[in-house]
């Protein structure tokens, strides 16, 4: 079989498992919607709406990859996918980038929603969807490291709010940065650009413009891809 056939193979499979689990496809389009719709069309303040939207994106990821790449583990999957004559890197990126997509998939309604009730707010837009796919992107390597952690899917959970609780706080989604040096790590973190494009998009007080959002976040996109290839080998490889 050619590398283009096992390229496709994977992409289906992932893909399919998807689709056919049909109560859990319903579950995770209307989660979204669960969460984002009460703050989207109710009085609360912006902040409180770009604050949780943030921390949704940032939780279907990491969490999601996690418990999957654990349950892939114990199950023996995982020795399965190592072998196939593909490289690691490559094989990992492929399965992190289409987990990614089915996670955006699911944000997609709330996005859509979010921009029919701001029409005016269109330049933010951009940044909105690149800020989504870059969280996403990062979350998903973040739940693949974690995997490696333990063996249960149900600690997974625990394992990324280690690191993920602090990155929020850091990026400013609880508190704005009020010191120079508080900016500068904010600036260097991928939850800052996706909260701060909400906050624009939804007529709050971003810190930064749309354009440096959109720059911020397509960065990340970059440094996602980077790092799974960096993990792919411990990933695949610890059992």
């Amino acid at each position: 079989m050619t590398g283009h056939g096992l390229a496709a193979t994977v992409w289906q499979r992932e893909l399919l498992e998807f689709a056919q689990r049909r109560r859990a496809l319903v579950i995770k389009l209307i989660f979204p919607l669960v969460v984002g719709l009460p703050l989207l069309f109710s009085r609360a303040p912006s902040v409180y709406a770009a604050m949780a939207l943030t921390m949704l994106a940032t939780m279907i990821g990491a969490v999601g990859s996690g418990a999957v790449l654990t349950r892939e583990r114990l199950t023996g999957l995982n020795v399965r996918y190592r072998l196939l004559p593909r490289r690691p890197a490559a094989l990992l990126c492929e399965r992190l980038a289409v987990s990614a997509a089915i996670d955006l998939m699911q944000l997609s309604p709330i996005l859509i929603l979010l921009a029919i009730r701001h029409p005016s707010r269109w330049p933010y837009w951009p940044a909105l969807l690149i800020g989504t796919a870059a969280v996403l992107a990062m979350t998903n390597v973040l739940g693949a490291w974690a995997s490696t952690l333990t063996t249960s899917p149900g600690e997974v959970m625990l394992v990324v709010l280690l690191p993920v609780l602090p990155a929020l706080f850091l990026s400013g989604v609880f508190t704005t940065p009020a010191s120079p040096a508080w900016r500068a790590i904010a600036n260097v973190l991928p939850f800052t650009y996706l909260h701060d494009a909400l906050l624009g998009a939804l007529f709050a007080a971003p810190r930064l413009s749309a354009l440096m959002d959109l720059g911020g976040a397509t960065v990340f996109v970059l440094v996602a891809g980077l790092c799974a290839m960096l993990l792919a080998r411990h990933v695949l490889e610890t059992d």
